[in-house]
């Protein structure tokens, strides 16, 4: 895959659960404001520098979600628009709701609602349901949104972890930083994670999420990345389901991300996941 070096201003996931405001507007109804929806979220990524965010509602009573997502810079007019489920992050799943209408321009706003089945309503509300925007260049998706609502009791995140040279064990001296915003359901047993990097020595080699080791320690591979792009700074959005132990060691603080590259084959750069 090419660099996309310089559309790494677009990845505004970057700080995607630190941005979004949650409320528990009562028992019924939960709101999330400003979900990310990004090229770095589609499977497979691309190249575009279009952006965009959501804002969404879910009222348990009616079944009903409603939404208004705004977009910026596409490659061209959006051709199609939906929801999409039931998969998680790096998954691809078939259209559940087309949007009524999308405008016919490269940047604009988009307003809908649409009402869940029971079935439907547990999927949304465990992460598995997505926004996409599709153009002619990018027919399968030129920008997407994963739909999660992060204020519930059995979902816990962090934003912002830092990915580093200084944490790897040993240490090295790398310039290559990255982030790291994670979501864990703990219902689903399902670990979500968007990773960015950049200034990598060389395009990575592979990248891991590994364990069962605290800092200062090393640990085998528990789930690989399922795709890394080949460029020195990039964006990894996936997903993986736990068993009762992993949750154990996840929420001990002893998982840890890993991005290796030739130069670094232990790894260039390390960050631990911490709740």
């Amino acid at each position: 895959m090419k660099t996309i070096t310089k559309f790494l201003p677009v990845l505004a996931l970057v700080a995607l659960l630190a941005s979004c405001k949650d409320h528990d507007l009562g028992s019924n109804i939960i709101e999330q404001k400003g979900l990310s929806l990004s090229p770095a979220q589609e499977t497979a990524p691309n190249l575009s520098p279009a952006t965009g965010s959501a804002d969404v509602s879910y009222d348990k009573t009616t079944k009903k979600l409603n939404y208004t997502i705004t977009y910026s810079n596409l490659s061209g007019n959006p051709t199609m628009g939906h929801i999409h489920g039931s998969s998680p992050r790096g998954v691809n799943s078939g259209v559940l709701f087309p949007f009524a209408t999308v405008p016919a321009a490269t940047s604009g706003t988009i307003s809908g609602s649409a009402t869940l089945t029971m079935a439907l309503e547990e999927d949304l509300l465990n992460g598995l349901l997505y926004f996409n925007i599709h153009t002619a260049v990018n027919p399968g998706g030129e920008i997407r949104g994963q739909i999660e609502f992060y204020n519930q009791s059995f979902v816990v995140t962090k934003a912002g972890l830092p990915l580093n040279g200084a944490q790897e064990f040993p240490a090295n001296a790398g310039i290559a930083t990255g982030t790291g915003d994670v979501s864990y359901n703990k219902n689903t047993k399902r670990l979500s994670y968007f990773v960015t990097y950049n200034n990598l020595s060389g395009n990575p080699t592979m990248g891991h999420i590994h364990g069962s080791a605290a800092r200062g320690a090393n640990a085998g591979v528990v789930f690989p990345f399922v795709s890394v792009p080949a460029a020195t700074s990039g964006a990894i959005s996936g997903s993986a389901v736990l068993t009762a132990a992993q949750e154990t060691d996840l929420l001990g603080g002893r998982f840890y991300f890993n991005i290796h590259t030739a130069t670094f084959t232990g790894g260039e750069i390390r960050g631990q996941i911490e709740f």
